[in-house]
């Protein structure tokens, strides 16, 4: 054997000593708690990091075995991780420390078998873990936003829809009470205030469009002897049989309105004299030839209608002029023995 010089061993030493250097160098600047362990567990080595989330001091630690720093409940798991290092296999698994301070550390191991020793790498994972639950949480917080959001978005449409549902009753309300502000209560038809508008309506745009109109103005002969005879409660039902009997004499077109009492009116729209004195013939004679309870004891023997014509032109022409000259006209019809037609 040849035995080496004193240059040669010196040199020898310095190179061992350089490289156990530089695996100490490597050793420590490992990120992540880094431990080497034996067959059995014991603890070999162990960087700063290693000691720094265990808190034991390195004598300490290296009199120590791995399952002393686990939790009970994981023991198992780690069994079953140094069985398949064992077998040459890697492990990956979360699992949790105890340092030496009783916390309760959770990590990830990964593990890899070298020769008779497992290099361990505990990744710390408390940090993870609360950005995990800072971010379930803002989960669930954006969830609960949504859900709110959804709930008042829900219950938003349930009011406007309750709000489109209450505009439109207040709207067939306000047709209603216009048209019942337009009704005459008795017998169904238009009142004496839709009449005036209505004609006022017409002569305004006969003016403008020298469209024909004429007005019919009616009255129930003898109304007041029915009456008298038979009750108002008759006679009320002798006005909404003359109104109807007046809607069915008109056209569809025409406006039948109770002028006031027994007097009932009729806007013909678009009809010269002709039609307007064959329309009052039809409404005359439909009420002619309808009986009528009690309608014996007149004076006349029958229930029966007078009717003044009047038809818009230059010398009437004016809702005044056109009322006027029909109630004239309704006049000449009573004196002429009434259930005639004049105008």
């Amino acid at each position: 054997m040849t035995s080496l010089s004193v240059k040669e061993i010196r040199t020898k030493v310095e190179a061992l000593e350089k490289e156990i250097r530089l695996q100490r160098s490597i050793f420590e600047v490992i990120p992540e708690p880094f431990v080497i362990l034996d067959r059995n567990g014991d603890f070999l080595k162990v960087n700063s990091k290693g000691m720094e989330i265990l808190g034991y001091p390195p004598e300490e630690l290296l009199q120590r075995v791995l399952m002393d720093v686990v939790p009970l409940e994981e023991l198992s798991r780690i069994r079953e991780g140094f069985e398949e290092m064992e077998q040459g296999k890697e492990v990956r698994f979360r699992t949790q420390i105890i340092s030496r301070l009783g916390e309760r550390i959770p990590v990830e191991l990964f593990g890899t078998p070298r020769e008779d020793a497992f290099f361990i790498v505990l990744r710390d994972l408390r940090e993870r873990i609360q950005i995990e639950k800072e971010f379930e949480r803002a989960k669930k917080e954006f969830t609960e936003k949504n859900r709110e959001r959804d709930l008042y978005a829900r219950e938003l449409q349930v009011i406007r829809d309750l709000y489109n549902k209450k505009l439109k009753e207040i709207g067939v309300m306000k047709e209603e009470a216009l048209l019942l502000s337009y009704t005459d209560d008795l017998t169904g038809i238009y009142n004496h205030r839709f009449f005036i508008q209505q004609l006022t309506l017409e002569v305004e745009r006969q003016k403008r469009y020298a469209s024909p109109l004429a007005l019919l103005m009616i009255d129930i002969d003898y109304f007041k002897h029915y009456n008298d005879t038979n009750g108002h409660l008759a006679g009320d039902q002798v006005l909404k049989a003359i109104a109807f009997l007046i809607q069915r004499g008109v056209r569809q077109s025409d406006i039948v309105a109770r002028y006031g009492g027994e007097e009932f009116s009729a806007i013909l729209i678009n009809a010269g004299r002709e039609k307007a004195l064959e329309i009052a013939e039809r409404v005359r004679r439909n009420v002619a030839d309808t009986r009528i309870p009690n309608e014996g004891a007149q004076p006349n023997k029958n229930l029966t209608v007078s009717v003044g014509v009047a038809t818009f032109s230059s010398s009437i022409s004016t809702l005044t002029d056109l009322i006027r000259e029909a109630d004239h006209a309704l006049y000449r019809a009573k004196k002429a023995g009434r259930n005639c037609i004049e105008g």
